[in-house]
């Protein structure tokens, strides 16, 4: 197992802090300070799971889909789509309400 670098841990907790404060989209900050975006979201994701592993938690989010006239859900239909975000997939029919999966990524995306 490799050691851990507490001194980058600690530059990049302070990069992603300032970007968070200063207002400005992760791209346009990242450009501004000389640093790829693509590092920055490996370490955002990289906290997460440290701090995640650190407090011996685990974090769920609970979602609660509520039927309408817009949004049905069927236990006995094949998926028509299927929506894999990070570790999650989701299955989506045809007659899928748009801003219930919007809502779904959203709360995926605080995991």
């Amino acid at each position: 197992m490799a050691t851990r670098d507490l001194a980058l841990e600690k530059k990049w907790r302070g990069h992603i802090e300032e970007c968070r404060q200063s207002g400005l989209s992760i791209k346009k900050w990242c450009q501004q300070n000389g640093l790829r975006d693509t590092a920055y979201h490996y370490w955002v994701r990289r906290f997460r799971f440290l701090d995640q592993d650190e407090s011996g938690e685990n974090k769920f989010a609970e979602v609660i889909l509520r039927p309408d006239s817009h949004n049905t859900v069927s236990t006995h239909k094949a998926a028509k789509l299927t929506l894999s975000f990070e570790n999650f997939t989701i299955g989506i029919e045809d007659n899928f309400n748009p801003l219930t999966l919007a809502e779904l990524v959203k709360v995926l995306k605080k995991l």
